[in-house]
């Protein structure tokens, strides 16, 4: 049973995630021999000021939008 989970800073759209977890789904079925119903993908919504890079909080970072 694959189980997929993704880490990241808190922003995307259900649909954005929607495709992600189509697209690591066939995936996994296509190169990985996994069956549909087995495959499991979590999402981590973590937000900017609890998630940091390079010792740094992405709420702190300037990033461009």
């Amino acid at each position: 049973m694959p189980h997929v989970e993704i880490t990241w800073v808190e922003g995307r759209s259900p649909e954005q995630k929607r495709k992600i977890a189509e697209r690591v789904t066939a995936v996994l079925i296509e190169d990985g021999k996994a069956k549909r119903e087995n495959i499991h993908v979590c999402f981590h919504d973590v937000p900017a000021a609890n998630y940091a890079e390079a010792g740094v909080l992405v709420a702190d970072q300037k990033r461009a939008p």
